[in-house]
């Protein structure tokens, strides 16, 4: 018993004095003296800094201008007004028409007053009866002398007719004409009264 523990002494003798030729090795064949591989240490990774936001310049709009405001006309900045009268020598107490042969007055005055006189180049009518069978018309008016913000004409007289005996009313309109072209109308009423006969 003691040989073998000396043979197995001597075994090992030999193994550690070199006579081998592999050092020994671990069961799954990795050499016991070569170097262990060391795993790389992982490179922490740097943050990626986050771009800043770049403050645009908003540009704001433009101003709303309002546009020029348009010249007024001449017909726009006065006045004219319109009315009717019973006409030269006839009574003052006015209120219409008669029919031809019906009474008097027979026939009106249209006058038309214009606030700005020396810009008016013509001043013109029109007029509508309003009776069963109703009828139109139209006129130009005249100035008195140098007086061109009074402007006259006559209205009537009017046939009498059987179917108009009833009378009606008589709606007229006057345009006064301005030197820049423009216009300006006035309106006004009278009536046409009832024919017995």
């Amino acid at each position: 018993m003691l040989a073998v523990a000396c043979a197995a002494a001597l075994s090992l003798t030999a193994a550690c004095a070199g006579q081998g030729a592999q050092p020994p090795q671990w069961s799954d064949g990795v050499p016991a003296a070569g170097s262990s591989s060391v795993a790389p240490t992982p490179t922490a990774a740097s943050p990626t800094p986050t771009p800043r936001p770049t403050a645009t310049r908003t540009t704001r709009p433009p101003a709303s201008t309002t546009p020029p405001r348009r010249a007024r006309t001449m017909g726009e900045q006065t006045t004219v007004t319109v009315r009717v009268t019973g006409g030269f020598g006839q009574p003052q107490n006015f209120t219409g028409l008669h029919q031809e042969g019906c009474g008097n007055p027979s026939f009106g005055l249209v006058q038309v007053r214009v606030g700005t006189a020396g810009n008016v180049s013509s001043v013109s009518f029109r007029y509508r009866v309003n009776t069963v069978v109703a009828f139109d018309g139209s006129g130009s008016a005249r100035t008195i002398g140098n007086d061109r913000g009074t402007w006259l004409a006559s209205l009537g007289p009017f046939r009498a007719e059987p179917r108009n005996s009833a009378g009606g009313t008589i709606a007229i309109t006057a345009t006064a004409k301005f030197t820049d072209g423009s216009t300006r109308n006035a309106r006004t009423s009278t009536s046409l009264r009832a024919c017995q006969r």
